[in-house]
């Protein structure tokens, strides 16, 4: 019997970290699914919202999450917006459900709509493999409730086979050429050394990657995503957790000792997540950026990972690495009535300009 409850104070919230993860992994989730991405992001974004953790157990066990926040106030009016823990700056987001344990999804959904605390549900960034969004959706239905699922970004992966060779030969032939030859180039001329975070180096070395991110997009003329204080602070700690736990996968690439290039990447259950990188600007030129993914590639591989992730973004280069899209749904719902069909509209507004920025942005 699924006995489903909510936990909505830190330290139900902070209990539920090894119960969390275990069934992360079980789930094979995202590392955005682990404990350690949502408490950090509570930490910083937290302010002015209510915990709404809802559980689902049976005997016991956690065989299901669903990591819900409810806000007090949406753009000043007094509208009641539930949204998952992570909205904005994580790439994927969902329920957490034991595959093995059926009805899980089901009790959650059924128990988000047996509460009246909240007006709308606003659920940003869930993936096109989830069953999440179509469920929730059905549900809504059901009950009356109006319910709307727009793509939200797209999202990119790329399949790894069991060996380099096997996919550098799935790469087009100028492509596979360009990271054979400024490889070969790099380590003829100099002295080239990749090396992943440890405990000791994860402070200085996440400050480094900082750097290097925001000197190529400076180059670029674009503000890259770490100008912002807050957001900083958040990755630091989230970094720091992250190493402890083995899933932090920090590379910086050393060329004559000196840092030219850095890459920002997890390796959770089955793949791989290339979050953000940076390079110094004069070395462009050597494709060091490529040459770095290159390797967190192959050491994906060697790893036994199944999937090297680029997550959102529609940049051109994840294409020549045979990344393959999907879309990121985002799924509004309302209850009836004039106040939650306000928080409805506001809510596809928002999504609306939001979509305009960003194709602004990226063009």
């Amino acid at each position: 019997m699924l006995a489903v409850e909510a936990v909505t104070d830190l330290e139900g919230f902070r209990a539920l970290k090894g119960d969390w993860n275990a069934l992360a992994l079980e789930a094979n989730s995202s590392i955005f699914q682990t404990w350690e991405w949502s408490w950090y992001w509570w930490q910083f974004n937290g302010k002015g919202k209510r915990l709404w953790l809802l559980t689902a157990r049976d005997s016991g066990k956690l065989v299901g999450l669903a990591p819900l926040f409810v806000s007090s106030s949406y753009y000043g009016l007094p509208l009641k917006v539930a949204a998952f823990i992570g909205t904005n700056g994580t790439d994927y987001l969902d329920f957490i459900i034991n595959p093995d344990i059926p009805g899980a999804a089901e009790a959650l959904v059924g128990f988000i709509f047996g509460q009246a605390g909240w007006d709308a549900l606003d659920l940003h960034q869930i993936p096109q493999a989830s069953l999440t969004a179509d469920l929730i959706s059905t549900k809504a239905k059901s009950c009356g409730f109006a319910a709307e699922k727009i793509i939200q970004d797209l999202a990119f992966n790329t399949e790894l086979p069991d060996n380099w060779d096997d996919y550098l030969v799935t790469l087009s032939k100028k492509f596979r050429w360009n990271v054979q030859y400024y490889t070969r180039r790099l380590n003829r001329e100099h002295e080239v050394v990749f090396r992943l975070s440890d405990v000791q180096s994860i402070e200085k070395d996440i400050g480094l990657f900082f750097k290097l991110h925001q000197k190529r997009f400076m180059a670029k003329k674009k503000p890259g995503a770490y100008l912002n204080p807050k957001f900083r602070k958040f990755h630091a700690g989230l970094a720091a957790a992250l190493q402890k736990c083995g899933w932090l996968s920090l590379y910086v690439m050393e060329i004559d000792k000196e840092p030219v290039a850095a890459l920002y990447g997890f390796s959770f259950a089955d793949s791989f997540y290339y979050y953000l990188g940076g390079f110094e600007p004069t070395w462009g030129a050597m494709s060091v950026s490529t040459v770095l993914i290159a390797r967190a590639i192959e050491d994906a591989i060697s790893a036994g990972l199944h999937n090297f992730n680029f997550l959102r973004g529609q940049e051109s280069y994840k294409q020549k690495w045979q990344a393959q899209e999907s879309a990121n749904y985002r799924l509004i719902v309302s209850r009836p009535g004039k106040k939650s069909g306000l928080a409805q509209k506001m809510i596809t507004l928002e999504s609306d300009l939001t979509k305009r920025v960003k194709s602004k942005l990226e063009g």
